[in-house]
This record gives C-alpha cells, sequence and structure tokens, in this order.
C-alpha cells in the first residue's frame, strides 16, 4: 500500500503509543465452556489495555476475546449465540467440519437481539480450533475490536498419547494479535499501521510456566499481519499439531511462521529452568519479503513494528507439577492425504489492480458477491487446487468447512510442519503458487455456500473471497454409504397417508432434515427428526436430504393429489 496522506498522518499518530513502556501484567488463561449446550453472548465492552486507560472492545461473555470451548469428538452439541451488539453479526466455528447451514458464514447473519442455535455432531480431530465473526463488510470491524476465541476438540486417538493437556498449566492456550492503538489508546478499526501485540489481551506480559515439557496452543488470531515465533536463546521447540490435527510426529524447529487464521501446538522443554526466564520473540527481519510484519515489497506500507524483532511475552518458570510430562513421544498419528487419482483439478490465481497495490485483490479476476456462486462441485469428489498469487504479498488462504492436505508449495514438497491437516495455508507471494487436496466428504446443501477467502480481514472484507455450492452426490455417481444405513417410506405418498417415516441404522441417525420441492425450493428443515408430515411436503416430486454425522444422504418422495 503507497503512503498517501491520510497514512502519514495516522502513523506519526500511532508511533508514540507503541514506543511506551509498560510494566509487565500476567497473562490471564481464557476460562472454560464444555457440556451438550453453550451459549455464547457477543457484547460490547471495555479493557484497560493501557493503566487508567479504558478502551473500548469487543466479547464473548466477556469485555475482550471469549472463552475456551472444549469439545469432544463425536458428541452432538448446541451452540447459543446471543447478539447483543445492537448490529448484524455471525460467529464461524474456524476449522470444524460442519454443514453449511451451521458454519456461520455471512450467508448465516444474526440480527440484533437474536439467538442462533446450531447444532452438529462434533466430527472432528483433536487441534485447536477458534471462532470469530464473519458478516461480509464488517468482519474487520468486530474481530480486531476483540471478538474471538479458541475451540479445543479433544479425542481418544490424542488422549492416549502423553502429552501435556492440564489446561492452563501445561497445556496453555495463546491468542497473539497485532493490533492499531491511537493516541487516545483506542483500538483502530483498520489494520495497515499495526503498532501493538496483544498475547490473550495483554501487552509485554508474563505466563507463569512449570519447569517441565509444556504445550503451548498458538494461534495467529491477527487480522494482517504474520508472527515469526522462536525464543530469544534460539533454543529448539517441537511442533506436534498444525490447524486441524496431529502431525505424524513432533517436528523439530527453531522458527515457526503462521499467518492470520493459522494455529499450531509446539512442546518446549523448560526443564532446568526453574526460577528463571525465557522470552517468546518475533523475529520479523527473518520473515520472507512481502510477508505482512516483515520487510515488504516495494509500495508496501510497514507499521513501527514491521522488520524488526521483540519480545512477545516473558515466560516466568517455576516448580514442576507432579504429574509433569518429561519426554516427548517419538510418533504421533498417521496423516494420509486422498490419492490423487482421479481427482479433479480446480485452480485459482490471486491478482491485484494496479498490479502494485497492496489493497485491491482479486481471486480469477473477480470481488465476491453475496449472489453469485462462483463454482459447484458434489459429495465424493476429490480435488486439486493450485493457488497462485500473483500480488506483491503473502496471502493466507482459508477454506470453510473441512480440511485439506497441502501438496506442494512453489513446486516443492512441503516442509514436515506443513503435512497435516490443514485449514489456513500461505500461499507467497510473486507468483507463488501452493497446491493442495481436498474432498468433499459429508455434507451438501443446494442453498448455502461454503466459503473460501484470504484471511487477511481487510482483504476478504474487500471481496477477496468467493464461495461454492456442494450438491449432494448423483445416483450411481459417487459412492454415498449413508444411503445404504437410511430408510424412507413411503416414496410414494398417496392422499390418505399422514408422514413419511424415516428410519436410521445404529449410528446414522439424522441430526437434520431437509425437504425441497422440484422447483429447488426449502420446504422444511427439522433438527433429529423421524418423520415428515404430509401436509409440509408439496403436490409432486420432493427431494429429501438427511444428514448424519457420517454422511449425507438423499430420497425422492412423491406426493399425489
Amino acid at each position: 500500500m503507497k503512503f498517501n496522506c491520510l497514512n502519514k498522518i495516522l502513523f506519526v499518530i500511532l508511533l508514540p503509543v507503541a514506543q511506551q513502556n509498560l510494566a509487565q501484567t500476567t497473562i490471564s488463561i481464557p476460562d472454560t465452556l464444555t457440556g451438550d449446550v453453550i451459549d455464547l453472548t457477543l457484547q460490547h465492552g471495555v479493557r484497560e489495555f493501557y493503566p487508567g486507560t479504558a478502551t473500548q472492545t469487543i466479547g464473548y461473555n466477556g469485555n475482550f476475546l471469549g472463552p475456551t470451548i472444549i469439545l469432544y469428538k463425536g458428541h452432538q452439541i448446541t451452540l447459543n449465540l446471543h447478539n447483543q451488539l445492537g448490529d448484524t453479526t455471525t460467529t464461524h466455528w474456524h476449522g470444524l467440519h460442519v454443514a453449511p447451514a451451521n458454519d456461520g458464514s455471512p450467508h448465516n447473519p444474526v440480527m440484533a437481539g437474536e439467538i442462533w442455535s446450531p447444532s452438529f455432531t462434533v466430527m472432528d480431530k483433536a487441534a485447536t480450533y477458534w471462532y470469530h465473526p464473519h458478516l461480509h463488510g464488517k468482519t474487520l470491524n468486530q474481530v480486531v475490536k476483540g471478538a474471538a476465541g479458541l475451540i479445543i476438540v479433544r479425542d481418544l486417538e490424542e488422549t492416549a498419547l502423553s502429552l501435556p493437556r492440564t489446561y492452563g498449566v501445561d497445556d496453555v492456550p495463546l491468542v497473539f494479535q497485532w493490533k492499531t492503538f491511537d493516541a487516545a489508546k483506542q483500538i483502530v478499526e483498520m489494520d495497515e499501521a499495526d503498532n501493538e501485540v496483544l498475547v490473550n489481551g495483554t501487552i509485554n506480559g508474563t505466563l507463569h510456566l512449570p519447569a517441565q515439557v509444556v504445550r503451548l496452543r498458538l494461534l495467529n488470531g491477527s487480522s494482517h499481519r504474520f508472527f515469526n515465533f522462536g525464543f530469544a536463546d534460539n533454543r529448539p521447540f517441537k511442533q506436534i499439531a498444525s490447524d486441524a490435527g496431529l502431525l505424524d510426529a513432533p517436528v523439530p524447529m527453531t522458527r515457526l511462521i503462521l499467518g492470520s487464521g493459522e494455529r499450531a501446538e509446539i512442546l518446549v522443554d523448560l526443564s532446568g529452568l526453574q526460577d528463571g526466564t525465557l522470552k517468546l520473540r518475533q523475529f520479523g527481519t527473518q520473515l520472507p519479503q512481502g510477508y505482512p510484519g516483515g520487510p515488504m515489497m516495494m509500495g508496501g506500507m510497514t507499521g513501527p513494528k514491521d522488520n524488526t524483532d521483540f519480545d512477545l511475552l516473558t515466560m516466568q518458570i517455576g516448580a514442576p507439577t507432579s504429574n509433569a510430562v518429561t519426554a516427548v513421544p517419538a510418533t504421533l498419528t498417521t496423516n494420509t492425504a486422498w490419492p490423487q487419482a482421479g481427482a479433479s483439478s480446480r485452480s485459482l490465481n490471486f491478482s491485484a489492480q494496479p498490479m502494485m497495490s497492496m489493497t485491491n485483490f482479486f481471486i480469477n479476476g473477480l470481488k465476491f458477491d453475496m449472489e453469485t456462486v462462483n463454482f459447484s462441485t458434489q459429495v465424493g469428489k476429490t480435488e486439486i487446487w493450485t493457488i497462485t498469487n500473483q500480488t506483491m504479498m503473502a496471502h493466507p488462504f482459508h477454506i470453510h468447512g473441512m480440511h485439506f492436505y497441502v501438496l506442494t508449495v512453489n513446486g516443492a514438497t512441503p516442509p514436515a510442519n506443513l503435512r497435516g491437516r490443514k485449514d489456513v495455508v500461505v500461499v507467497p507471494p510473486m507468483n507463488g503458487s501452493v497446491k493442495i487436496i481436498l474432498r468433499y466428504e459429508d455434507f451438501s446443501d443446494p442453498h448455502i455456500p461454503y466459503m473460501y477467502h484470504c484471511h487477511i480481514l481487510s482483504h476478504e472484507d474487500t471481496g477477496m473471497m468467493g464461495q461454492f455450492i456442494v450438491n449432494a452426490a448423483a445416483s450411481g455417481t459417487f459412492e454415498n454409504a449413508a444411503q445404504e444405513h437410511l430408510r424412507i417410506s413411503p416414496t410414494l405418498l398417496a392422499p390418505d397417508l399422514e408422514k413419511v417415516e424415516i428410519s436410521a441404522e445404529n449410528g446414522w441417525e439424522p441430526f437434520r432434515v431437509e425437504v425441497y420441492d422440484q422447483d429447488g425450493r426449502l420446504l422444511l428443515t427439522e433438527r433429529n427428526a423421524t418423520r415428515i408430515a404430509a401436509d409440509r411436503l408439496a403436490p409432486g416430486m420432493n427431494s429429501i436430504l438427511i444428514f448424519t454425522a457420517r454422511g449425507t444422504a438423499v430420497f425422492k418422495v412423491v406426493k399425489t393429489n
């Protein structure tokens, strides 16, 4: 982005705030929520990031950020979102494998004062996910003020491993956010001139940890900039999980780059450091050129902390716990990407207008349009996407509703820490490319699309986003296991019959049923339905979509006059 007069004035105003020395305070650990029903209230608040100054914020169930939601694979849950913002919003369950109607995309708006209550079965592997608003045109506005929280999914495979998992003690959630504060210490709703970094809402904070192997769950919850994490003494650490699951084995590293929306879990051995301190740092000078937060390309705007190295937090090391983990498992899981043979190909291209622009971006030459579906696909298909970035900056690219595997980065095999399940991938600048593989395994919806977009929030808000429909599998074309485990009767509904019955084998019970008439109009949506009243069907052909935790089935019912 080129400096114009407004940018220059803003930069000058913001610089003194970033240079203030703040006394270190303890970094707070978010509360947790778990259970079959979870209530979240999105609300305005205030927080003292700087002593004696009240900053206007937004948070879930509090003033800033939100509680960590702990979910268990296989459990059926209901999430009640209470919108107390006085404005329309959404909440997207970033990384969770859910149907489009439950995704919290711009197509799931929640009006002021209303409650949205999606219900679904948790189908994801153990990992660190997160949630945040996703209303088109207002995502940056609401997220940058603080509306975000973590989701931890647990499963039996991860539980069987000897890993730290005492929440807030040796298993610690850390939300890292670049922010722009003005001279009055208020959050500026833009992201080009970030001048401060928060960790769980704290500036220059201290984290208390035991002298043993600890697990840090890292989220880059920023609207724009990248982090390049490392320790001040360059000690090695091991990454054990990426966005959507465990890696095959711990990956030793001394630097870890995360773009906006990416997560990672790392293990660091603090044994022998009792009563000492350790600094976690941002190594911005070591970011590749064109990665926001590091050295930018010509014409790219830099903030006061860009292309610098500085401390993010101080770890104060105390005594080990009685159940300390002292060794790291050699293996964790087995990640197996879908076969590439027979997969369809899809290409996406990032561009800017004019070519040197750092703010005006397009995908395949188009801006996002709520009424335009960019492509349609089907349940059961495997696709390989090649994403090429012709712009001057890196873009973290996110796909809703499903995970993917990275096949290549700039034509080469990705490093080991990128070979696990992902939902955000960084596409390098200057004709950089990434190839990914994904499969539409379960959910379909002929009307509500999934989104794909750059996770730099100002980019997606201004149109660097697209959407696609996943249709039900065509009969006889793709294997659909759910069809074999569900029954519907009758399929010819005479006038003297009052209902259609749905029966399911154990484990294939419906969690949502949708009915469409022959013109594709939605007639009915019901949760956990086992029957459909005849008067809810239209005369003629009806399509009945049955969603289960294991797959989706489609049946045809003809209602006679």
